[in-house]
């Protein structure tokens, strides 16, 4: 099976997985954006290093997204799965508001990547600003 193949079926199997283990949204839960207050900067404004980071924090990569800490460490998934994982976040995940961090992951495999990193930061910031969601950019590590 070729590395292509294996990537799909491991992002394929992590989003099934997640999907299976999150709880199915009601239609009388509330929004994220109605439920978390918006984004605060003087929070957050000061924070120069990720591990201070206290929101969500999203890692673009060639497979999909990773959201450090919830999904699986280094590995990405859909983008059209971050919005429901970030409404099933607790309120205590949103101590600075509504708003996370995207940043490009730093280490890449080859050169082929960019397009794909290019392509899911497009279409991630795209889902969040339909969400509501503020975007602080941050570079890549």
């Amino acid at each position: 099976m070729g590395a292509s193949k294996a990537r799909l079926l491991v992002v394929i199997f992590v989003a099934q997985l997640l999907t299976s283990i999150l709880p199915v949204r009601s239609q009388t839960s509330p929004s994220l954006s109605s439920r978390i207050p918006k984004p605060d900067p003087n929070k957050y404004q000061a924070i120069r290093d990720g591990k201070d980071w206290q929101n969500p924090y999203l890692v673009v990569r060639p497979e999909g997204i990773e959201i450090y800490g919830i999904t699986p460490s280094a590995q990405g998934i859909p983008v059209e799965s971050v919005p429901d994982i970030l409404e099933h976040l607790p309120g205590s995940a949103w101590p600075y508001g509504l708003v996370v961090v995207v940043s490009d992951v730093g280490v890449l495999s080859s050169r082929k990547d960019v397009p794909r990193i290019n392509a899911n930061r497009s279409r991630l910031m795209k889902t969040l600003k339909r969400q509501g969601i503020a975007v602080e950019l941050w570079p890549s590590a």
